[in-house]
């Protein structure tokens, strides 16, 4: 049975797109309309009682929260991909660990700096900007990466080169969702956490560059 994922643009769904394409897992992507109240019907809610996105059914399997749908990936599919350390050893448990932190600790600092320090479509405008939240990249998350590269061994990215990584990743997976909807004729919406990155994201950004 073939993979759904249920999602729309400029979401966490985003992530899990990313993470299908490094893997190479053939999937549908079922685009829900929020306008139309489609993450609200009773067939959806069967896959996702909070009625958001994204959710994924794996063969009749259903997965919502994007952390919990990416650990499913990882030990499912990354293993053979070489791209998630195998169940039972100490690199597989820190791959646990270190991707809830990503998602649980460092992600809240990293979505205020999007919002009320950077200029993106998501942003704020620059009126309704709080100073303090935008402060919080170089004071809370660099000062978390710092502990994060001191308790793991080998180098570990800083806080904005994490951001960097997560937008550069978000915007590949994007373009290739706006591939996908020119070629149904429908217009193409534009613009984390896996650490999935390589040929796939560089043929997204190719096709993204071709539909251009």
């Amino acid at each position: 049975m073939a993979i759904e994922l249920y999602s729309w643009p400029r979401s966490s769904g985003t992530r899990v797109a990313w993470a299908l394409e490094e893997l190479g897992v053939p999937y549908k992507y079922v685009e829900l309309d929020p306008k139309k109240k489609e993450h609200l019907a009773p067939a959806y809610l069967a896959v996702n009682p909070h009625g958001k996105v994204p959710a994924l059914v794996d063969d009749g399997q259903r997965f919502f929260e994007s952390g919990a749908i990416l650990l499913h990936l990882g030990d499912k599919y990354g293993v053979a991909a070489k791209l998630w350390p195998a169940p039972g050893g100490q690199a597989h448990a820190d791959a646990l660990c270190w991707s809830v932190w990503a998602i649980g600790e460092l992600q809240p600092y990293l979505m205020q700096v999007l919002y009320h320090g950077m200029d993106t479509p998501v942003s704020y405008r620059p009126g309704d900007r709080s100073k303090a939240a935008a402060g919080y990249l170089p004071v809370a998350a660099q000062a978390a990466a710092r502990r994060a590269r001191g308790a793991a061994a080998g180098p570990r990215p800083s806080a904005r080169g994490l951001l960097a990584r997560r937008r550069r990743g978000g915007q590949r997976a994007r373009a290739r969702q706006g591939v996908r909807a020119r070629a149904r004729g429908a217009p193409a919406h534009r613009g984390l956490v896996p650490a999935l990155h390589g040929p796939a994201g560089v043929q997204a950004r190719a096709l993204g560059a071709q539909a251009r």
